[in-house]
């Protein structure tokens, strides 16, 4: 197993997944404590529309599909604080937007279906040089962004009031966890699908909230987890021959599952 990491393309997706893997369940962490699950469901229907649309001008869907994501969480976020609407009232409105947009583009442009479609199922060895660097760079910053503003983000977590009296901007945070989700999913969606992108984002960050004691904790945790699933189940995928991004779903699912069970008991 060994010789195969000597090919540049699974090489590339080994170490941009053993990257993410770390990273990525920090912003499962974020999503869960500021209860914004609802906003995942609406990036990878606009994913599917920067797909399309992007097929349809031939240009690179990943740039495309970063765009629109970017675009879908500033209106939202702009409208749910100027309307003080709940953000997943208006997740839902956008996600049905996005999906019948894409689906006007791919009849209008004859964009075919599957190549769109392709987006829900990932392609973690098809990575170019730019999205490689991109989506290392983009892991790298957000752990930084963990590191250096991890007091303020307690704060913010804790309570949005207590964090503006305690000179906080808490507004500005607040764009920041929006926007970071929409990247994390838009790359995340490029690795291993929408339909597995929770085994890196959300399982993690959920083991951990059972038995961390802290919000350092559960970050360190989810992070130990989301390694953990992506080390382990890319070399699984290689041993068995199968796909990278099912078996890390898998594995992740048998892993909770005993845990849930484990405590239960």
């Amino acid at each position: 197993m060994v010789e195969l990491f000597t090919y540049p393309p699974i090489l590339k997706g080994f170490i941009v997944l053993i990257l993410t893997g770390f990273a990525f369940p920090i912003t499962g962490v974020y999503l869960l404590r500021m209860n914004l699950l609802p906003l995942r469901f609406m990036l990878m229907h606009g994913a599917i529309l920067g797909g399309a649309l992007s097929l349809a001008m031939q240009v690179n869907p990943f740039v495309g599909t970063m765009a629109i994501n970017l675009l879908l969480v500033l209106l939202m976020t702009r409208m749910s604080r100027s309307l003080k609407t709940d953000p997943g009232q208006l997740s839902a409105f956008f996600m049905v937007v996005s999906i019948s947009l894409a689906f006007i583009f791919i009849y209008r442009f004859q964009v075919p279906a599957k190549d769109t479609l392709s987006l829900m199922w990932g392609s973690l060895y098809t990575l170019n040089n730019f999205e490689f660097a991109g989506i290392l760079v983009f892991s790298l910053l957000l752990i930084v962004f963990q590191g250096v503003y991890r007091h303020q983000l307690r704060a913010v977590f804790f309570d949005s009031d207590i964090a503006k009296t305690s000179g906080v901007n808490e507004p500005a945070f607040y764009y920041a966890i929006i926007l970071i989700t929409a990247v994390t999913v838009a790359a995340a969606m490029k690795l291993i699908g929408a339909l597995l992108l929770d085994a890196l984002l959300l399982l993690p960050a959920l083991i951990a909230s059972y038995h961390a004691k802290s919000y350092r904790g559960m970050i360190l945790w989810s992070s130990f987890w989301g390694g953990l699933f992506a080390t382990v189940g890319f070399l699984l995928s290689l041993a068995l021959e199968l796909p990278a991004s099912s078996t890390i779903a898998a594995f992740a699912s048998v892993v909770f599952l005993i845990l849930i069970l484990s405590r239960k008991k």
